[in-house]
């Protein structure tokens, strides 16, 4: 059987168990349409989500937190570094978050699901122990430990707890997905304001072991929490539509929307700071657009599940290209909360929605690990190169409205896009619903 003949098997059979009076519609896009079943029960169905959770809470926390850090550094760790050469930390670890996803995926494929969480877990651990031994001013033991290091064990981990949770949910793929992509910026939250308090009480070194621990603690808990459910038949073993092009035209999107989308989130400290605002408020609004960013991911996951993933996420887009304006008036506390909450809410569910976004456009037979995997590499160079963009395009000048505009006709492209992708993928599905009528 031809790779095009697989493809299109698997939307039709999408489209006819789906929606068999009108294949125009979204069809496989709709979860809520699909039976709902767990292969092996609810009740280990949510035992892994809660598992996958933990996994994500403590792993991507880092990432999340890492403003905390990132102000540490440049103001005393690091005396000799520029916040510039700093923010390359971040970059890597996010490089290898979603760089990574790719082998964590497959290996997850291949059946290695349990091999990989447990061996993602150790290297972020370990890695995160070392942090803490790390001494004042020596920067590469900072980014071999938490960029290079923990950046490992947070990629290997990624991927698998998406596709594993999700695996547990056929017809629920949004909701599974986003509450586990919520706990990233729960921990972050968590994570942020544990290290804030520990540092000026008990130093640098004793506020990362007892983070550690938590994490040693929860990640115990996750693995053991998973259930690894049965891998779905497949037509041809190992076939992969990855040029599809509504799929091409999601990656691009998915590159301009984080490209753009990061910019906030990277620079609202500064932005804060260089509006003369109180250290303590700016902190607890920085904690406040993580929260909400966490709450992003799951409310409207549940509505992708019931009314579409793709036009839900379109939406979210729109709305999260619109928010990025408001960063205009951010230049007080009102504003500043007020921008904080929306932007978050509505990032987190762009962000949340673009995995269920990949898995609506595949056939049901193609190696969910491996295309969500590969989805995350424009993410990643994305993530990459984003911080220093933004900062390159404020200048030493701090021109704000330069970046608020970046992000606004970015996210703005991104949303178009995606429009784009969704009514090619439409046509696709209606041309071959009508093929085989």
């Amino acid at each position: 059987m031809s790779k095009q003949n697989s493809f299109e098997k698997g939307h039709h059979a999408e489209v006819g168990s789906h929606h068999a009076t009108d294949p125009s519609t979204e069809g496989s896009e709709k979860g809520v349409l699909a039976p709902s079943r767990h292969p092996v029960g609810a009740l280990r169905a949510w035992l892994t989500v809660l598992g996958c959770f933990f996994i994500q809470f403590c792993t991507v926390a880092s990432v999340n937190s890492f403003g905390v850090f990132e102000d540490y550094y440049v103001s005393e760790f690091l005396p000799s570094s520029s916040a510039s050469r700093i923010s390359w930390v971040i970059g890597l670890e996010i490089l290898l978050q979603l760089g990574l996803g790719m082998i964590g995926g497959r290996l997850c494929d291949m059946g290695h699901t349990r091999a990989v969480f447990a061996t993602g877990s150790v290297i972020y651990l370990f890695s995160f122990f070392m942090l803490s031994l790390a001494k004042e001013d020596q920067y590469y033991q900072i980014i071999l430990a938490q960029g290079v290091g923990m950046g490992i064990g947070v990629g290997l981990c990624y991927v698998p707890a998406l596709v594993t949770a999700a695996l547990h949910f056929p017809g629920r793929q949004a909701i599974a997905m986003g509450i586990v992509i919520s706990a990233g910026s729960f921990g972050g939250g968590i994570f942020s304001i544990i290290i804030n308090q520990l540092i000026p009480k008990h130093g640098f070194p004793s506020a990362i072991r007892a983070t550690a621990y938590l994490s040693l603690g929860l990640l115990a808990v996750g693995n053991l929490l998973i259930t690894v459910p049965p891998r779905p038949p497949k037509a041809v073993a190992g076939e992969t539509p990855l040029l599809y092009t509504p799929y091409l035209l999601t990656l691009f999107s998915g590159f301009l929307g984080q490209l753009g989308g990061l910019f906030p989130l990277f620079y609202i400290q500064l932005f804060a700071d260089s509006h003369h605002m109180a250290s303590g408020f700016i902190f607890y609004s920085v904690a406040a657009m993580s929260f909400s960013t966490a709450f992003g991911r799951v409310v409207p996951s549940y509505f992708a599940d019931k009314y579409g993933v793709l036009g839900t996420y379109i939406v979210c887009a729109i709305i999260n290209a619109g928010c990025a304006f408001i960063m205009f008036g951010a230049g007080h506390p009102g504003g500043l909360i007020v921008f904080c909450i929306l932007y978050g809410f509505f990032f987190g569910s762009s962000t949340s929605l673009f995995t269920p976004v990949i898995t609506a456009l595949m056939p049901t037979e193609a190696d969910r690990g491996k295309v969500v995997g590969a989805a995350m590499a424009p993410v990643a160079i994305a993530s990459l190169i984003g911080s220093p963009v933004g900062g390159a395009i404020i200048g030493s000048s701090l021109d704000w409205w330069k970046g608020i505009v970046w992000t606004g006709v970015l996210m703005g492209t991104s949303a178009s896009i995606q429009v784009v992708a969704r009514e090619i993928h439409r046509k696709n599905l209606r041309r071959r619903a009508n093929a085989t009528s």
